[in-house]
This record gives C-alpha cells, sequence and structure tokens, in this order.
C-alpha cells in the first residue's frame, strides 16, 4: 500500500473517531463539557491523535508547534481537559489530512527512503570494514536497484515483466544521466549479481569500495 494511501486511512480513522467523541459532548450550565462517553475514551483519542501527528510530521511541525503537544500532554491528568482540547485536535488533524492528500507532504516518503539507504550503506561499510565485502556487494547492490525503480517511478517510466537493476538502468539512460553513469550502473550490477549468486571469486574487494563510493554519490547527485 503507499504511504500516502496509508497516511489517509490512518488520518481518517482518528478523525473519525475524534467526530464521534466531540458529537457525544454537551455543555452544561456550569461552562463545563459533559459526556457519556467515559473520560478515558476522550484521554486515549489525546494520545493516539498527537502521537499520529508527531509520528508523520515530526515535534518541529507547525501542526505539532500549534497543539503544543507537550503541554497537551502533560494536561491530560486534568479532569475533563481532554474533552476541551477536541476541537483544535480534530482542526489539526483535518489540517493535516488536506496536506497529505493534496501531496504538500509529498517529500515525507522520500525522506523516509532516503534515511533507509543511509541505513543500509552504513551497514555495507561495517561489513567491508569488518572483511565481509560480498555481502556489503549485495547490500549495497539492493540499494542501488531500489533507488533506479524509484527513479523510474517518478519519472512514470513503465516494463514489462519483473523489474531488475539492469532494466531500470536502460529506462534511465539518457533521461536521469547519460552513458557513462550507465554503463558504471550495469558494472555494479554484475558484481552485485556474482556476490548475490554464490560466484565470489568474481568479486574484489576493490570493486566493493567502488560500488559503495558510486552509490552513495549517485542517491546523492540524483534524489528520488
Amino acid at each position: 500500500m503507499p504511504l500516502k494511501t496509508q497516511l489517509l486511512t490512518e488520518l481518517d480513522t482518528v478523525i473519525a473517531d475524534g467526530n464521534r467523541l466531540e458529537a457525544s459532548m454537551r455543555m452544561e450550565s456550569m461552562g463545563t463539557y459533559e459526556s457519556s462517553i467515559p473520560e478515558p475514551e476522550f484521554r486515549s483519542f489525546v494520545t493516539t491523535a498527537l502521537a499520529t501527528i508527531d509520528r508523520i510530521t515530526g515535534s518541529e511541525s507547525a501542526y505539532s508547534k500549534t497543539l503544543n503537544l507537550e503541554q497537551l500532554s502533560g494536561a491530560l491528568s486534568v479532569p475533563g481537559y481532554a474533552r476541551v482540547t477536541m476541537p483544535s485536535i480534530i482542526g489539526a488533524l483535518t489540517a493535516l489530512r488536506g496536506a497529505v492528500d493534496r501531496d504538500l507532504l509529498v517529500t515525507l516518503e522520500d525522506q523516509l527512503r532516503a534515511s533507509i539507504h543511509d541505513d543500509f550503506l552504513q551497514q555495507a561499510k561495517a561489513l567491508l570494514d569488518a572483511s565481509y565485502y560480498v555481502a556489503a556487494m549485495v547490500v549495497v547492490g539492493g540499494v542501488l536497484e531500489d533507488h533506479l525503480r524509484k527513479l523510474c517511478g517518478n519519472r512514470k517510466l513503465t516494463w514489462t515483466g519483473d523489474g531488475s537493476l539492469s532494466r531500470y538502468n536502460d529506462l534511465l539512460k539518457g533521461k536521469a544521466y547519460q552513458q557513462a553513469d550507465w554503463r558504471r550502473i550495469q558494472s555494479i550490477g554484475d558484481v552485485r549479481n556474482h556476490a548475490a549468486h554464490g560466484e565470489y571469486a568474481k568479486v574484489k574487494v576493490d570493486d566493493v569500495k567502488d560500488a559503495l563510493t558510486y552509490t552513495a554519490r549517485l542517491l546523492s547527485d540524483h534524489p528520488a
């Protein structure tokens, strides 16, 4: 399931729960909000909503700062406070859903992917430093293939049958990069295939080092 669809589904679920709780509220003569729904359900909603906003946008986003998450979280110990916060939280969730739906947070998936790729390249370097260069080559090749697949997707480049590093590379030649990069990527793909299929004698340490350096640079020069 695409990340955007997952986020919209999650937000729709939380917003619907918030609307259900808010619809049960009534203001009493003393200016307090009462509801037939127990207070713990309101507190559970606030906690879930705040966690959702923080997970999707981070604690430094405008959505988080507007709500002042730390203050709201601390105030949950005050009886009835969760009910008072309902309009603000539902409003923030609705605004966030609109931003996700209009692709204003379109960079989120790319940021997550970039972070994962960085982690895998760091793992590959650790394997290489520990002399597990064949395993390192498999990891580097996997990162490179996934990145090329994403580049093809962003450019609406399609293929028939199963995708592969070589197939993605052919599609991207002349569109994302030129023949020199295409040739280098083909070479890396060949070494990755040797490593993945047990042809260890064909995998050289220097080739793995070069592949790791080149892949890191390609991800930087051609972000997905």
